[in-house]
C-alpha cells in the first residue's frame, strides 16, 4: 500500500475521484429526501452531449472546456424535464426516461460524427463513458477541485432554503424561500457535480456517486446533516477502495471499480439491516 501512495498517477486518480465523490454525495442527499434520485442519472446522461459540444467549441480536450460543456447540457436537461412536467401530463419517471434517452442519443451521434470527420485532438473522447482517472493531471485537479468547492459553497450558503424547499414546498413558499428557484439551483449544482466527474468516473457511472452513498446513509438515519456526513464517509471509502483496486489489478478502469465498491457497501449494509430487523422479531 505504501508503494501506491508513492505513485503520482495513483495519487492524482485518488484525489480526482475524492474531489468528485464528496460534492456528489452531498447533492445526492437532497435528491434522496425529495424521492428524486433518478434525476441524477438523467443529468449524467444529459451531460454527455456537452462534452462533445465543448470539444467542438474549443477544438481541444482540456478538462475545463469539456466540463463547462457538460454542465451546460446537464442544466439544459434539467430545464427540459421541468418544462415537460409543468406543461404535459407525463409522470416524473416518464419525463426523466425520455430526456435521458434523448440526450444520450445526441451524445452518441455527436461522438460518431466527430470520429467520422477525423477532427484533430479527438483521441480519447470515447473514454468519457467510463472515465480515465489515471490520465488526470495537476491542472485537471485544480479545475475539478475549484468547481467542486464552489458547488459545496453554494450548498452551504443556501442550505436552509434548500432544506425548507426539499421537505415542505408549501411552507417554504410561505416563508419566502422560493422553492422553484431553490430546485433549479439544486439541479444546476447536480449538473456541475456530474460534469466534474465525467473525466474520472465516466458519464455512465458518475450518477452512482450521487445515488448510492445517499441511499446507504438513509438506511441509518433520517437526519439530513447526519445523512450528508455518512454519505461523505461511504463515498470516500468506496473511492479509496475502488481506486486502489484499479491500481493493483490489471486492466480495470477506476470508475467501474469505485461503483462496484459502492455497490458492495450498499449490499452489505442492506443485508445487515435486514438481519437486524429479523433478529428483533425473534
Amino acid at each position: 500500500m505504501s508503494e501506491l501512495f508513492a505513485n503520482p498517477i495513483y495519487l492524482n486518480a485518488l484525489i480526482g475521484v475524492l474531489l468528485v465523490a464528496l460534492p456528489c454525495a452531498v447533492c445526492g442527499c437532497f435528491l434522496q429526501i425529495q424521492n428524486n434520485s433518478l434525476f441524477g442519472e438523467t443529468i449524467a446522461h444529459g451531460c454527455l452531449p456537452g462534452v462533445y459540444f465543448g470539444f467542438l467549441f474549443s477544438e481541444s480536450r482540456h478538462v475545463l472546456w469539456l466540463t463547462l460543456g457538460a454542465a451546460v447540457t446537464g442544466i439544459a436537461s434539467s430545464l427540459i424535464v421541468t418544462f415537460v412536467l409543468q406543461r404535459t401530463r407525463l409522470k416524473r419517471d416518464a419525463a426523466l426516461a425520455a430526456v435521458l434517452g434523448g440526450m444520450y442519443g445526441v451524445g452518441i451521434a455527436l461522438l460518431s460524427w466527430i470520429q467520422s470527420a477525423e477532427l484533430p485532438n479527438q483521441n480519447g473522447l470515447e473514454s468519457v463513458f467510463l472515465g480515465n482517472a489515471a490520465a488526470l493531471t495537476a491542472s485537471d485537479l485544480k479545475v475539478i477541485g475549484t468547481l467542486g468547492v464552489l458547488a459545496l459553497g453554494f450548498i452551504a450558503l443556501r442550505y436552509r432554503s434548500l432544506v425548507a424547499s426539499s421537505f415542505d414546498r408549501s411552507h417554504a413558499l410561505v416563508s419566502g424561500h422560493r422553492p422553484h428557484v431553490q430546485q433549479l439551483l439544486l439541479y444546476a449544482l447536480v449538473s456541475i457535480c456530474v460534469s466534474i466527474g465525467i473525466q474520472s468516473v465516466g458519464a455512465l457511472l458518475v450518477a452512482a456517486l450521487i445515488i448510492v452513498p445517499a441511499a446507504i446513509a438513509r438506511m441509518f438515519t433520517h437526519s439530513l446533516l447526519r445523512m450528508i456526513a455518512m454519505a461523505a464517509v461511504f463515498s470516500s471509502t468506496a473511492s479509496w477502495l475502488g481506486t486502489s483496486a484499479s491500481a493493483m489489478l490489471p486492466n480495470l478502469p477506476t470508475g467501474p471499480c469505485v461503483v462496484l465498491s459502492l455497490t458492495g457497501l450498499f449490499m452489505v449494509v442492506a443485508l445487515v439491516k435486514v438481519l437486524n430487523s429479523k433478529m428483533r422479531l425473534l
